[in-house]
């Protein structure tokens, strides 16, 4: 079947280059580009179930949890708190 499409000029020179360099024709870029959304695989996948740790640590290696790092901001806020006063005493 034959139609008209409206396409952004950008867009119509990447798949013009596209198809050049594939060595294939417009119509069977957009057809297959078609084919790809109709399916569903474009975009639409279910989320990946992620398992926890996503990195294993040494053994050995500190654990660190939100607490760790709580008191760790915690340090470190009060060590600038202090280098600010000796700062300003000077």
């Amino acid at each position: 079947m034959k139609t008209t499409l409206e396409i952004p000029d950008e867009l119509f020179r990447e798949a013009k280059s596209r198809a050049a360099l594939t060595g294939t024709k417009i119509k069977d870029l957009v057809a297959g580009g078609l084919r790809l959304a109709l399916s569903g695989s474009v975009g639409h996948s279910p989320p990946r179930r992620v398992r926890f740790p996503i990195i294993k640590a040494k053994p050995g290696a500190p654990i660190i949890t939100k607490r760790t790092v709580d008191e760790a901001e915690r340090q470190m806020a009060r060590q600038e708190a202090e280098q600010h006063a000796k700062l300003m005493r000077r």
